[in-house]
């Protein structure tokens, strides 16, 4: 009984240690925003195109309910967030990363992975690489632009079964999947999906669960 309690009362510290207000996040993500674009000669620049972008990820990151009133969104679901090149939809997740290491905030923790190298990791590794993003929290970069995945003369749209697998997980445990792409939701569901409309389509029915859909439109940044 006393380890139980023990226990309960060592969650409730966690939880305190790693809570954040949205505009404690904001003023961190902003100081760790600069750092990050300075690194690459860049500024760090909010401006009309971003801005609610930015507000509503510092929202959602900070677990403030009102990520859910301001875009109709759930907490408990990952991020999808879509747009063309070059707006900064990598980049954020590299600094929430960065935020997650530096100030310890384990409830921030994730992998980083471009899907690009994921398909070249599978070629060397097969299933053991399968089996490791399967689980936790993981970022996909560019999803819907690598090749086909070839492991011992099968070849498959690798990324498809891993978010199968990870929808299985999200439902069974909560875990989350976070996604950014270059793509439409269309395009990606019609990819991956094989041409099927959305009622047919597994694919679509298990992104439209697991996903907080997010645009970022805009010019490239990188010039």
């Amino acid at each position: 009984m006393r380890h139980l309690l023990n226990k309960e009362k060592e969650s409730e510290i966690n939880k305190k240690k790693y809570s954040m207000s949205t505009d404690q996040f904001k003023e961190i993500f902003w100081k760790e925003g600069k750092e990050y674009f300075a690194r690459g000669d860049r500024n760090f620049i909010v401006d009309s195109e971003n801005k609610g972008f930015l507000d509503l990820i510092c929202n959602y990151f900070a677990n403030d309910p009102l990520f859910e009133k301001k875009c109709k969104g759930e907490l408990r679901k990952g991020l999808l967030i879509y747009g063309p090149c070059g707006t900064g939809k990598s980049s954020i997740f590299d600094i929430v990363q960065i935020i997650s290491k530096k100030y310890n905030l384990k409830n921030l923790w994730f992998s980083n992975i471009s899907v690009h190298d994921l398909v070249t990791q599978y070629s060397l590794e097969g299933e053991y690489l399968v089996e490791r993003y399967r689980k936790g929290k993981v970022h996909f970069d560019d999803l819907g632009t690598e090749r086909i995945a070839n492991s011992w003369g099968v070849k498959e749209k690798l990324m498809s079964r891993i978010i199968e697998l990870r929808y299985n997980q999200f439902k069974q445990k909560g875990t989350k999947t976070f996604i950014t792409t270059n793509l439409t939701i269309k395009d990606l569901n019609k990819f991956y999906g094989n041409g099927f409309d959305d009622s047919r389509n597994r694919f679509a029915d298990r992104l439209y669960e697991m996903f907080n859909f997010i645009p970022l439109d805009g010019n490239s940044r990188r010039f």
